[in-house]
């Protein structure tokens, strides 16, 4: 069992202990609005737009990019479960406009390791330890 799965599984249950009513809120969204925005991890939709448990769709990807599994997802946002209003948000730094596809698939053609980029570009490293 790794580290983190030692951090992510307790606080799954302290959270779950106390989510309460909150299991009794309906499947649509409370706010009617569904956000599609970047994967990164700084990113907190929640904390950015003000969101409670409940409140809207968030959907995430690489870049915040309308992809045909995010316009899918939004779709069914609007059409099964009632939203009304989507918003679409990028942000600042993010690392999708450091490579573009051919580089990514450069990449994977020649090694499944993890990539790094510095002055010189993308190459093959180690993976990350912390």
């Amino acid at each position: 069992m790794s580290k983190i799965n030692d951090e992510v599984l307790p606080a799954n249950n302290v959270y779950s202990a106390d989510f309460g009513d909150k299991a009794k809120l309906p499947i649509p969204p409370g706010r009617r609005f569904a956000i599609l925005t970047c994967m990164d991890a700084r990113l907190d939709p929640a904390k950015f737009a003000g969101l409670s448990e409940g409140d809207a769709h968030v959907i995430r990807n690489a870049g915040g990019r309308a992809s045909d599994d995010a316009i899918r997802s939004l779709v069914i946002s609007y059409k099964l479960l009632g939203t009304q209003e989507w918003f679409v948000i990028h942000h600042t730094d993010c690392g999708m406009l450091t490579f573009t596809n051919e580089i990514m698939s450069d990449l994977l053609a020649s090694s499944l390791k993890t990539s790094s980029v510095d002055k010189n570009g993308w190459h093959h490293c180690c993976p990350i330890n912390t």
